[in-house]
């Protein structure tokens, strides 16, 4: 991936045909528990949960579609490595914690089906989804940064689309390795801003100036 720039970055996009991607926005991470313990602190310290909330509205208000790309295990067919070493015992289909974060999901929401790994591209039809709504500009956001989200994000590229993964939507187990991470994005890392600003919401194509 592309190193850090230390210049403004301009990223223009038409909301039409932008997606925002929430990459296992589900109670297994943001409820109480082992996987929450993991990244607790990152989602308290860059309030990700209620971030996301907000961002989801504006994107909603822009016209720029929302789509989820969640990890649901089924413990009877254990498909995928993942599967396999959990024995299904997380995200598991059809539980509470395989079920969306609160505040996010609405009804007509797409939803890709069909993942079971930690690319959110793989085996689902994410792709499909994005090109049935002419998608061009994907915005990725979720957990965790450095593996499933930075996964995705290099899917993504690879598949045409202009991708960027939004860093204060995104938490992992530590601040070091977040950083890293987003070093490692280059100017694939942007923030939350670029759907939150004020012009997001007029419906024409933006281009937002990113201190990066």
């Amino acid at each position: 991936m592309a190193e850090q720039k230390t210049a403004e970055q301009a990223i223009a996009f038409d909301p039409d045909r932008t997606a925002i991607v929430l990459v296992e926005f589900q109670r297994q991470w943001t409820d109480s528990g082992l996987y929450n313990l993991l990244i607790r602190r990152s989602l308290k310290r860059r309030n990700v949960v209620e971030r996301t909330r907000e961002t989801v509205r504006a994107a909603r208000a822009a016209d720029v579609t929302v789509v989820h790309a969640p990890l649901r295990i089924d413990p009877d067919q254990q498909k995928g490595w993942l599967a396999t070493l959990t024995r299904g015992r997380v995200f598991t289909a059809g539980t509470e914690k395989a079920a969306f974060t609160p505040g996010l999901y609405e009804e007509g929401d797409p939803v890709a089906e069909g993942r079971y790994t930690f690319d959110a591209f793989e085996g689902s039809d994410l792709a499909a989804i994005l090109d049935a709504n002419e998608v061009q500009t994907v915005f990725l956001a979720g957990f965790i940064t450095d593996q499933c989200v930075a996964k995705s994000l290099e899917t993504a590229l690879e598949g045409g689309y202009d991708a960027y993964v939004l860093r204060d939507l995104t938490a992992t187990y530590s601040a070091l390795v977040q950083r890293r991470t987003e070093r490692r994005f280059g100017d694939r890392a942007v923030s939350s801003s670029v759907i939150t600003s004020e012009s997001a919401s007029t419906g024409d194509p933006i281009e937002v100036v990113e201190s990066t």
